[in-house]
């Protein structure tokens, strides 16, 4: 299987480049909108990111993609993703420079709790990286679920706003929710029984 990750072949890069340069003004303001509804969840910014920074950051991760996204939901999908790692890992890091115990929030959704506040350990990255792992494959296939429950279980966004940055009324939100964390569940079943 050809990586993404390899852009040293001239086609891939091409083929990137304009994929990004064709969807920058959506990722843009997904971005813009994903850190407006983060600042109003949590009353404060994210380490002064700026809309350009989180869509670069983004852009970054992307990269290491084994393939391309296969179409505009797909890379909706993937960047939403991404986007909310980058402002949890960016939050993660300031709590640790304050020593804030919170910074292991994590989602568990086999138990169907949101996020936990637990201690850190390496049983609960392995888990994260699980986790993450998951929501990407997932989003190409299912990429309004993998959206809905990266805004709210990840991001901690209230599940009205999450259903106006998705653009569905707040039922469908929840139904997206709770198919995106069945979606999970059966998933990381999968990927721990592959380990």
């Amino acid at each position: 299987m050809e990586r993404t990750a390899d852009l040293n072949n001239p086609e891939r890069q091409r083929a990137f480049a304009e994929l990004i340069g064709r969807h920058y003004p959506a990722l843009r303001d997904l971005a813009a909108r994903t850190l407006r509804a983060e600042h109003e969840t949590l009353g404060f910014g994210v380490a002064a990111l700026a809309p350009t920074s989180l869509v670069t950051e983004t852009v970054l991760r992307l990269m290491k993609q084994d393939e391309l996204p296969l179409n505009d939901a797909h890379l909706r999908g993937l960047a939403s993703v991404f986007m909310t790692r980058v402002i949890a890992d960016r939050r993660r890091a300031r709590l640790a420079d304050k020593r804030d115990a919170r910074l292991t929030q994590r989602l568990d959704t086999e138990m169907g709790t949101g996020l936990r506040e637990d201690a850190p350990n390496a049983s609960a990255r392995a888990d994260l990286e699980l986790l993450e792992r998951a929501m990407i494959d997932l989003a190409g296939t299912h990429p309004r679920e993998m959206e809905v429950v990266t805004l709210h279980s990840v991001a901690g966004i209230a599940m009205d706003v999450v259903a106006g940055l998705v653009n569905v009324s707040l039922a469908t939100a929840h139904r997206d929710l709770i198919a995106a964390r069945l979606l999970l569940a059966k998933r990381l079943r999968s990927l721990r029984a592959d380990q």
